[in-house]
């Protein structure tokens, strides 16, 4: 193909060689040849010279298809030229077109009547001052109000939203002081975490002044990792983090940790973004160690040695060294904030970390990685730059959804496009993970990852969004008070909730974990998950820890249906449908933990997975106090004690786990209590019925509490059948000879006089 133009310069006609005159007569001049413009697919990858025509004589000979997929792209200069002044005369025209179109809205706008104009009404002509600029900006709209209440080891309280599991314990607290008739503190529901005995990671312990170990005057040299045992930690994280965080870029770091060691016995040089990976690796590798000692069981509250509180000394520098970071921060400020959340989430200081996170939100604002990454950098780099912005949004969206408190990072500021998953890109960002099937490279967990997490939200928001206008139709404060109100709320989720099965239809199979038999993976249909012995270690944790989260987002997004009084009937069917499809999230996600740690040990010491599960037990026990004598109580009961086992197995990881565990016995313990003495009520209500051939007032049911024949699936919900009274019966009413509503309270008073008032222990609006 290259034979078509001449090798040698050009030579002025009558010369020979050298420039001499040519005696021999002149060649006839040569016939051109037929140039083609392109060639097609086929004859361009065989080299074949090809003609204009489609399909060629060659695909013709062949009996194949002829196809030229780049025949409209620009390859040559003129031709690039070309299409860049058609393009720039395309943009002028469309913004033309958009200056127009506003100058046409403001015309409409300036033709619209004044209110003084109006033969409707005789108000004057509003001033800038009775605009009333609040009601511009959404604070008009009468949102669900959360609770304030103290997590911390200090006696200041914190606000938590209605979607945070906090409003949910509150829930249960009040329910069960009334139903027990005696106040229920809400730290006995709260397991011991770090952070109600430290004041921050790097304090001394609360109440322990003899613990001195963290001085003002520095940290001492000792605390230091060596050479060795840094290795270690950082080989866990690229077995472990890496995989699903995918923020670093592996030869950088190692190049730049490469550089702190400049001298042979010295010390590496701090680092900021070394000492965060360090300390959030300690955390997992302390936690992946079982924990062993003298003593014959693992203590239940959280000490120096512990591993959610392990590597603090270094997360402690690395904050130090970014404080000078502040005024010009770099990609690797924003790559620290997002790993000092991680870590701060691990230590159970969610406070501390969202207020870090929307430290990480701004810096990522001022290094603009909102907006698409320019075209004149390394492809490697752009996709880095848009994993990063991702990754934090992501991040900020699944802690505001569990906290239920507002949004930092808005998506209408964002132009950033999502990260590729391609397998050249992830050959380019890490050579150590091949891809696995035709659709699925180490990069497209975080891709899928992003996906849900932007469709959960959807919904969420959608969902809050009408709560608020219900709210504000019916001037209440929690959707409790009207069933009316709270079916609608239901229809408004029932049609949102599609956006997950689509995200769910559309993953990847090689990011599914297979089920044995005829299971469904990403389903509540509770089947075993078939687990692949020879599968990489990587991608068995991707794929947990996106069932994991789909499981745990939607559990959340249904929760706030299960009413501990509210009565259900056939004209509440979506609500009564959402209740069962919490619990049933909450199931299968417990029969994944349990399988998994029992099996296997990908999920030790993973904290996260920890708080999954701690979760789906809150929803699991609140479900059995609410309903406890339906067709799901009793399935709901064994996965409880599945999550106990759970809970303990971790318990050798960390001691959060093992308070977790205790805190859930201690629950299941009062609802059996209450179930027993429910069951007892009606036996005797029936004995004296049958005998006096009469009902009793005290046996007249006003709130029942109904949820039977309802298919596993999501949101699908059969007919009711003929319903017994111990289907009818709320478990409080009987005992207490009382047919009230506990969420109808506003604030989950006491219904009984001279009560102590529950509200004053948790912050929940009053009317």
């Amino acid at each position: 193909m290259f034979g078509t133009f001449p090798s040698g310069p050009p030579q002025s006609l009558g010369q020979g060689q050298g420039g001499l005159p040519s005696s021999e007569p002149s060649a006839p001049a040569q016939r051109k040849r037929n140039q083609v413009a392109r060639a097609c697919d086929w004859c361009r990858v065989h080299r074949i010279k090809c003609d204009n025509n489609l399909p060629c004589s060659n695909c013709l000979t062949r009996g194949e298809e002829c196809s030229n997929k780049r025949k409209g792209e620009a390859q040559t200069l003129p031709a690039a030229i070309k299409e860049i002044d058609r393009l720039r005369q395309r943009v002028k025209e469309l913004e033309e077109e958009l200056k127009s179109y506003h100058r046409s809205t403001n015309n409409n706008r300036a033709s619209l009547p004044s209110p003084s104009a109006s033969p409707v009404t005789s108000s004057p002509v509003l001033s800038p001052g009775s605009l009333g600029p609040l009601g511009h900006h959404g604070a008009s709209k009468k949102y669900w109000e959360g609770i304030h209440t103290s997590t911390t080891q200090s006696h200041q309280t914190q606000y938590y939203g209605p979607s945070s599991s906090f409003y949910f314990i509150g829930r249960i607290s009040s329910y069960l002081g009334m139903a027990l008739q005696q106040p229920h503190l809400d730290h006995h529901l709260q397991p011991n975490a770090a952070s109600r005995l430290y004041a921050s990671p790097t304090s001394p312990r609360s109440g322990n002044p003899d613990e001195t170990s963290m001085r003002a005057e520095g940290i001492p040299s000792m605390e230091y990792l060596t050479g060795t045992q840094e290795d270690y930690f950082l080989g866990l994280f690229w077995q472990s983090y890496h995989c699903t965080l995918q923020i670093v870029d592996e030869v950088e770091f190692k190049e730049h940790y490469r550089s702190l060691w400049t001298t042979s016995g010295s010390p590496r040089k701090p680092s900021a973004l070394v000492d965060i990976i360090l300390a959030i690796c300690m955390q997992y590798g302390v936690a992946f160690a079982p924990r062993s000692g003298t003593i014959k069981e693992p203590p239940v509250d959280v000490d120096g040695n512990d591993a959610t509180i392990a590597g603090r000394w270094l997360y402690r520098r690395s904050q130090t060294l970014l404080s000078g970071e502040l005024e010009s921060p770099s990609i690797m400020t924003l790559q620290c904030y997002i790993f000092s959340v991680y870590y701060l989430c691990i230590a159970s200081f969610q406070n501390m970390a969202h207020t870090t996170l929307s430290v990480a939100v701004r810096t990522a604002h001022i290094l603009g990685l909102h907006l698409e990454p320019p075209e004149n950098l390394p492809r490697k780099e752009r996709e880095l730059r848009k994993r990063l912005w991702w990754t934090l949004y992501t991040l900020e969206s699944k802690t505001c959804m569990k906290l239920g408190r507002p949004w930092s990072a808005q998506l209408s500021h964002s132009t950033c496009s999502l990260p590729a998953d391609d397998y050249d890109l992830a050959l380019l960002s890490a050579s150590n993970f091949a891809s696995f099937g035709e659709n699925v490279t180490w990069l497209t967990y975080s891709l899928q990852n992003t996906k849900l997490c932007l469709a959960a939200r959807a919904v969420y928001i959608a969902f809050y969004d009408k709560c608020a206008d219900v709210l504000g139709g019916n001037d209440k404060k929690t959707i409790y008070n009207d069933s009316q109100a709270m079916e609608s709320c239901a229809q408004s989720l029932l049609s949102s909730m599609q956006c997950l099965q689509t995200w769910i239809h559309e993953l990847p199979d090689g990011l599914k974990t297979k089920r044995k038999g005829s299971g469904e993976a990403f389903s509540t249909d509770k089947s075993p998950l078939e687990l692949e012995l020879f599968a990489p270690m990587w991608l068995q944790r991707q794929r947990l820890l996106l069932e994991l989260l789909y499981h745990n987002l939607a559990m959340n997004l249904y929760r706030p249906f299960i009413s501990f009084s509210r009565p259900l009937g056939s004209n509440m069917l979506a609500a009564e449908g959402h209740t069962i499809s919490c619990v049933n999230h909450a199931i299968s996600l417990t029969h994944i933990m349990h399988q998994v740690l029992t099996e296997t040990d990908m999920l030790n010491g993973w904290h996260e997975a920890f708080q999954w599960q701690w979760n789906a037990a809150l929803s699991l026990v609140g479900f059995i106090l609410a309903y406890p004598l339906t067709p799901s109580s009793s399935t709901a009961r064994n996965a409880i004690n599945n999550a106990i086992s759970v809970f303990e197995r971790f318990g050798n990881n960390f001691a959060v786990a093992l308070s977790a565990a205790n805190v859930t016995r201690d629950l299941t313990a009062k609802a059996d209590f209450l179930t027993h003495r429910l069951q007892n009520n009606l036996l005797t209500s029936e004995i004296s019925t049958a005998s006096n051939d009469i009902e009793s007032p005290q046996t007249s049911f006003d709130t029942p509490n109904v949820l039977t024949n309802f298919a596993d699936n999501d949101g699908i919900i059969s007919s009711f059948d003929k319903r017994t009274p111990a289907m009818t019966q709320n478990p409080v009413a009987g005992p207490m000879d009382l047919a009230f509503s506990v969420d109808s309270f506003n604030g989950f008073e006491p219904p009984w006089e001279g009560g102590s008032n529950m509200s004053s222990m948790w912050g929940f609006p009053q009317e």
